[in-house]
């Protein structure tokens, strides 16, 4: 036992030693608080867990053969049928202008030197009109004056009598009906003044965007610096359909009779648009004539749910109500809309 202990004492003392010189040989080291401690981790081996599922096979899967793609044989283009629909021509008219419009849409259909100046004859009256309802109203009662006879005597006339008391209304029947000057003078006087009204009625032609239009009287008689022109007349003739129905309706009256009253005596009025009664559909609008105009027309037409309107100006020798059924035809077979009614 005292053998031991002196042996023991030598190794510890040996250890010591050996324990010194390693730690002087290496560099001293201070750990920062904020370094991690790696020391026991980089000794523990890292160990990867794989978290899918084991595959688990019920049975062992066989090679299944896809069939073959069945080839199809491409199909046999049959020969495209030829068009069977003709071009539709446009008619031969000999008139100055034309224009066909579609009041369903307020678009033009066809149109034929329609913004040249020409003078209108008394298609100019369906300004008369429009500015009569504006500026007196359809009811008023107003006086026919004595300028009526001034009018040259190849004028057409509804037959007033200077003097005599009408209605608006009453003297519309004749500008429309008869073409009268005589009742266009008399709506013209029945404002302020006669040049109030005829500065009203370009007033009106400028509001509705019409620079191809200047008036200077309410008759359509010629003057120079009196004109207008299809493109114009079709627009200011739509602007009424949509906007005067009161006129629209007396323009598409056949005849009337105005019984007599204590203010004037009676009138028998008959349309003198002869496409009322010989073209099928017409309810409008205003004829004219003048030896400068020529014949002038502004017809109104409904078939098969369509409404055209169509403006023809300078047609010669009374061609006027013969060449308008081939325009109104035109446009109506453009829309699909055939046969014309017998």
């Amino acid at each position: 036992m005292r053998r031991s202990i002196p042996q023991l004492a030598a190794a510890l003392f040996a250890i010591g030693a050996l324990s010194s010189a390693l730690g002087s040989a290496a560099p001293p080291y201070q750990a920062r608080a904020s370094e991690p401690l790696t020391g026991l981790t980089s000794a523990i081996p890292e160990v990867t867990l794989d978290r899918r599922p084991d595959r688990i096979l019920l049975s062992t899967p066989t090679a299944v053969l896809s069939p073959a793609p069945t080839v199809k044989p491409a199909p046999t283009r049959s020969p495209r049928a030829a068009p069977t629909l003709r071009p539709i021509p446009v008619p031969v008219i000999a008139a100055q202008e034309v224009a066909l419009f579609n009041l369903d849409t307020g678009r033009f259909l066809w149109q034929s030197n329609t913004r040249a100046a020409r003078a209108p004859a008394s298609l100019t009256k369906i300004f008369t009109a429009m500015v009569a309802v504006d500026l007196i109203g359809i009811n008023t009662t107003v006086t026919v004056p004595a300028s009526i006879t001034q009018l040259p005597t190849d004028s057409t006339f509804m037959g007033l009598t200077p003097g005599e008391r009408l209605t608006v209304r009453e003297l519309l029947y004749g500008v429309f009906l008869n073409s009268g000057n005589d009742a266009a003078e008399a709506l013209a006087a029945a404002s302020t003044s006669r040049s109030t009204f005829i500065a009203a009625m370009n007033a009106k032609a400028a509001r509705l965007g019409l620079r191809g239009t200047h008036f200077l009287n309410p008759t359509g008689l010629d003057a120079p610096g009196h004109y207008s022109s299809a493109y114009d007349l079709a627009l200011a003739a739509g602007y009424l359909e949509s906007h005067y129905s009161a006129l629209v309706t007396i323009a598409a009256t056949p005849a009337i009779t105005i019984p007599a009253t204590t203010t004037h005596k009676a009138f028998a009025l008959v349309n003198i648009n002869k496409l009322l009664h010989t073209y099928p559909g017409t309810y409008g609008l205003k004829t004219g004539w003048t030896e400068a105009a020529l014949g002038c027309l502004i017809t109104t037409s409904r078939r098969g749910g369509h409404r055209l309107l169509a403006v023809v100006l300078g047609s010669p020798n009374g061609t006027a109500f013969t060449e308008m059924p081939k325009v109104l035809d035109y446009g109506f077979e453009l829309l699909g809309v055939l046969p014309r009614p017998s």
